[in-house]
């Protein structure tokens, strides 16, 4: 018997009310019936994923969709945490006796006292409350932050924290983690938005960098050029010539030996002049964090080998 002419019972999924054929297949994307032959889509059947206890989505048992907030290590409990609500009745709406609600008063009591129940615990929910509101002050990604997490757990760990400034271990620990991940932030704007000095974030960066054996990537001269003219807004033609001269600057030996910022400001302030693009001494040494004579000794330097 052909599939057009079965009788259909009003109850069968395959069967399409348009082309009356028994064509309809489950879309597993959508989560919607639709006809492989007309496309039309059956409004009247939708699948709920949550009744069914046969049914695995694509990504099966690894699949995190449904529970809640993703695992993250700038949360002190992990994303894993229970949490018992305040509300005093069942499941089914019902309202518990009252030998059950103290009962279920005395778990909430022993499930926060559980969660905060040694010094580590109570120092990282104190810590990542600050990593968190630092990272986002400097407009930090959320690689970087789970990697300044993971640095301050593994401090926290071996005690690193004991009699020592949290603001200045959350400051040490964003700061690797920016130069792990080869974001563009200086010492002095961490220290900035913690509210410390650099000398105080850089004495806990180098006990950190001691502590964990953290080996960190080196900075080298066209990263500051990038750096340095981000600041300034320079313009796209202002930095390609920068960074082609700092190439012929390479190429020609002159950054041995010499500071890599005073330099990158050297090469900025002669590529403005040779883009017509006004920007004063002082500015560049400022962003660069140099001495104006450090920039001119550099820009003589690079006149009197390159003939620019």
């Amino acid at each position: 018997m052909p599939l057009e002419t079965k009788n259909n019972d009003g109850n069968d999924v395959t069967y399409c009310e348009q082309c009356k054929g028994y064509t309809v297949i489950f879309d597993m994307v959508s989560s919607e019936y639709v006809c492989s032959s007309c496309g039309c889509v059956a409004n009247d059947r939708f699948f709920n994923s949550e009744n069914s206890t046969g049914y695995l989505s694509q990504s099966g048992f690894s699949d995190r969709s449904r529970t809640g907030l993703p695992e993250s290590l700038a949360i002190h409990h992990k994303g894993l945490s229970t949490l018992i609500g305040l509300g005093d009745t069942d499941a089914r709406g019902k309202a518990l006796e009252p030998a059950q609600r103290m009962k279920m008063q005395r778990l909430r009591t022993w499930n926060n006292r559980s969660q905060l129940n040694d010094s580590i615990s109570r120092n990282l929910e104190k810590a990542l409350k600050f990593l968190n509101n630092f990272g986002d002050k400097l407009y930090l990604s959320q690689a970087v932050m789970e990697s300044a997490a993971y640095i301050y757990r593994k401090a926290a760990i071996k005690k690193l924290a004991k009699g020592r400034s949290t603001l200045g271990l959350v400051g040490a620990a964003l700061y690797a983690a920016c130069r792990e991940t080869a974001t563009p932030k200086t010492i002095s704007d961490v220290a900035t938005v913690c509210n410390l000095s650099s000398k105080d974030v850089m004495a806990h960066y180098k006990l950190i960098l001691r502590e964990l054996s953290l080996q960190m990537p080196v900075l080298h001269g066209p990263d500051y050029v990038t750096l340095i003219s981000n600041r300034l807004d320079l313009s796209e033609k202002t930095k390609r010539e920068a960074l082609k001269i700092f190439s012929e600057v390479q190429q020609n030996r002159i950054s041995i030996g010499k500071n890599p910022r005073a330099l990158a400001g050297a090469v900025i302030y002669l590529a403005s002049q040779t883009c017509n693009e006004f920007l004063r001494q002082v500015e560049i040494c400022q962003v660069a964090d140099i001495s104006t004579v450090s920039l001119r000794k550099r820009c003589k330097e690079i006149k009197s080998n390159l003939e620019i």
